[in-house]
């Protein structure tokens, strides 16, 4: 298990959620999630095996990647974000990486010149220093993981410094999820904000 250290961001324990939240009421067919992950993981967002047609709104892009309000809205996730919002009652936010996104591990190695509407900056300029800096220690694939891990609670940290988010934080009507899926065993592990980490549920 991979410590994290909870200084780098501004995510406080109350603004989440846990498993639980889902399974108390899989039987529900109203569209009250909003799964963003990244594009890479095909059509396995859609086949979440608790949730019954309809509950998760699903958006997929590069890495999962959403700029942050201070950063400006260069592409259009944010406004999809903000449609989903505008058209169901969505209760949930579940920003959901991969293990093996072949994105992030082509920023890490610089291996790819192309910066898709500053989506590699903001890489390096966040997750990158942060591993660097913070996460000396590891090195292999424990680099990486702590790599995507950081990735996807930095894409957290942007997603909630948008205003229609963090109205929604505030007035306690939105709990927030962070998961990432083990493309080989389709295990899912969500950030644990009191214990620092992620585990499996």
């Amino acid at each position: 298990m991979i410590s994290l250290d909870p200084a780098l961001h501004d995510l406080p324990s109350m603004y989440f959620g846990t498993a639980s939240d889902f399974l108390t009421s899989a039987k529900k067919t109203d569209t009250d999630t909003l799964m963003i992950a990244c594009s890479e993981q095909g059509s396995a967002p859609d086949n979440v095996s608790f949730a019954r047609p309809g509950r998760f709104y699903v958006l997929q892009h590069i890495a999962a990647s959403i700029p942050s309000a201070m950063g400006g809205n260069g592409n259009s996730v944010v406004p999809n974000i903000e449609f989903a919002f505008s058209q169901h009652d969505i209760k949930h936010v579940i920003l959901c990486g991969h293990l093996k996104c072949g994105v992030i591990r082509s920023w890490m190695n610089d291996r790819d010149d192309f910066d898709f509407r500053g989506m590699r900056t903001r890489f390096e300029q966040t997750t990158l220093r942060a591993v660097n800096q913070a996460y000396s220690r590891y090195s292999g694939e424990e680099r990486v993981k702590a790599m995507i891990y950081e990735y996807a609670l930095f894409q957290m940290d942007h997603l909630c410094s948008h205003p229609f988010i963090q109205d929604k934080i505030t007035s306690q009507e939105l709990r927030l999820h962070v998961w990432i899926v083990n493309d080989d065993t389709a295990r899912v592990s969500a950030y644990d904000p009191a214990r620092g980490c992620f585990a499996v549920i």
